[in-house]
């Protein structure tokens, strides 16, 4: 007996030990490899999008696009099961490991070269498409790249910048639209009553309550999330451009005119069961009702359009090869098992370090949100108070708007230091330039001024001033004796009242090289100098942080 239960036992164990090993070698584990590397290196850049789906803004569907892209990844090994790799494994590495480093010098290099406007047109978003298809060229092979290049080239739907462009001017033309639509049903179904500026003014029984059909409501959210499915659906679509693009355009004109009735829906529920409910209960639904039932309906009658979605290949069941068979092959599978890893191993590690940098981005949160808006007021120059020193009334200089645009200004105040004590320089000039064109200032850049004029540079370097802004600091001597400078300035953008501004902040520090010894200005005054400077700086983006400015920005008025 004793022999026929171990041999029972071990029969067991053997058949349990294949049937893990046969759900693990079905595991995606490559695929969960790939997402993991991506959530990992992009955690910060991604985790922003998901905190925006909260949000009431047509960009909250931004966060959708990664996982439409992941969605489309998995359509194509469908319909492609059985995709071949090329032989020549080394093109794999070398595509693969560029793409790479394309997405690590975006979150590497370029932060310090635009510093706040790196976050501001969120330029990391940009890296993610490059470490995405440098990940796929690893593990799958360069071959699989190129049948998932529209899955790869979709994650560019996550930018935000290119649609804050449009979306600046679409949303004053799609809100006028949809209230001229409901202003038209409200011909047919009288139950609210125009009131001007978008509100409309509803009774409720003995009751009247007004409701505001704004921006927000306008439809607009609805349209980019369908262009963002749509775009997904015409990359899985079969049939000519032409009517894809069609198909898109009446899927966009479906969504629109949903949300009219959406609009004028809200409208008969407050009339006939009051604001509460047409408010708190039917208002935060219904959009999402409006946009899913669109996108059904769109791909329910894409048929119509000449489109369809290609069906998977029937996958035969492959024969039981031989014992010797499976022997004679058991070493190549090893080998097979050491390639694939490799290239895991890597592209984690990679992943790791790219989710240093990424992680870092979350100091920028205090001046630009997760879609590129600022958040910061500007600064008003004679509300800006530093321990240990005395600020003078400001000056303007006309010369603004010559160099900077018709709706540039240029301030000017002068600080005296209280400090008698200190070895730095005693007084402090801040420059507050703002402008509307951000072209502008890089034409007219502060070093370039100072060459033109003859002055010699002494040291030039960068100094982190807070709220992910690296200021730039620069020394020049004066082409005569007369006065030399040590400088530090920076550039971020502000919210104007909805309109996206740009302000340079200089300070100056004039040193007179004939009160230095041997009447001329030495290294260790000019290093003093920006020392100074530096913890001016400091002090001014600190305060812009905690309390914004309030004052009136008199390039934005008419």
């Amino acid at each position: 007996m004793e022999p026929a239960t171990a041999r029972v036992g071990a029969d067991g164990s053997t058949r349990a030990s294949s049937v893990s090993s046969r759900l693990l070698a079905r595991m995606p584990v490559r695929g969960l490899v790939l997402v993991a590397s991506v959530a990992l290196a992009y955690n910060y850049s991604l985790e922003t999008l998901v905190r925006g789906l909260s949000l009431q803004t047509p960009l909250a569907y931004l966060a959708l696009v990664p996982l439409i892209a992941l969605a489309l990844g998995a359509v194509n090994f469908r319909l492609q099961p059985n995709l071949r790799p090329i032989n020549d494994r080394q093109l794999d590495w070398i595509i693969g490991l560029f793409f790479i480093a394309v997405a690590a010098s975006i979150n590497l290099l370029l932060p310090s070269s635009y510093s706040a406007d790196f976050w501001l047109h969120r330029i990391d978003m940009l890296g993610l498409p490059f470490f995405a298809a440098g990940m796929i060229a690893l593990l799958y092979g360069v071959r699989r790249l190129w049948a998932l290049r529209w899955a790869v080239m979709f994650l560019f739907l996550a930018w935000p910048d290119p649609y804050v462009t449009v979306l600046a001017s679409a949303i004053g033309t799609s809100t006028d639209l949809a209230l001229a639509a409901v202003g038209a049903t409200l011909q047919v179904i009288p139950v609210a009553q125009p009131l001007g500026n978008g509100t409309f003014l509803i009774a409720h029984g003995s009751d009247q309550f007004s409701l505001a059909v704004g921006s927000a409501c306008s439809g607009i959210n609805s349209l980019v999330g369908f262009a963002i499915i749509g775009a997904a659906f015409n990359t899985m679509f079969k049939g000519s451009v032409i009517r894809r693009v069609l198909w898109l355009v009446a899927g966009l004109l479906l969504v629109g005119q949903l949300n009219v009735a959406r609009i004028d829906l809200i409208f008969v529920a407050g009339w006939a069961f009051g604001e509460s409910f047409a408010i708190d209960v039917l208002h935060p639904v219904a959009g999402v009702i409006v946009f899913g039932l669109g996108a059904l309906v769109m791909l329910g009658i894409a048929p119509f359009f000449g489109l369809r979605i290609p069906e998977p290949p029937r996958q035969e069941r492959p024969a039981i090869a031989p014992k010797t068979a499976v022997d004679r092959h058991s070493s190549r599978h090893a080998v097979r098992r050491l390639r694939i890893a490799a290239p895991m191993a890597v592209g984690l590690v990679m992943a790791a370090l790219l989710a240093v940098p990424d992680a870092s981005f979350a100091h920028y949160d205090s001046l630009v949100d997760a879609f590129g808006q600022p958040t910061l007021g500007t600064i008003d120059p004679n509300a800006v108070t530093v321990a240990g020193w005395d600020a003078a009334p400001s000056t303007s200089f006309d010369q603004a708007t010559s160099y900077f645009g018709q709706h540039a200004t240029w301030e000017r105040v002068a600080f005296s230091s209280t400090d008698t004590t200190t070895s730095g320089p005693s007084s402090v000039y801040l420059d507050v330039i703002r402008t509307d064109d951000a072209g502008s200032l890089a034409s007219y850049g502060v070093e370039a001024c100072y060459n033109f004029h003859g002055y010699s540079q002494v040291s030039t370097g960068s100094a982190n001033v807070g709220a992910g802004v690296e200021a730039k600091v620069a020394s020049f001597r004066s082409p005569v004796a007369g006065t030399d400078w040590s400088i530090l300035w920076w550039e971020w953008p502000y919210n104007a009242g909805g309109q996206t501004r740009y302000e340079r902040l200089v300070l100056l520090a004039p040193l007179d090289a004939v009160d230095q010894p041997g009447g001329n200005t030495t290294g260790a005054t000019f290093a003093s100098a920006q020392s100074t400077l530096e913890s001016l700086s400091r002090s001014i983006v600190g305060a812009g942080m905690s309390e914004p400015a309030q004052a009136l920005d008199q390039g934005t008025q008419p």
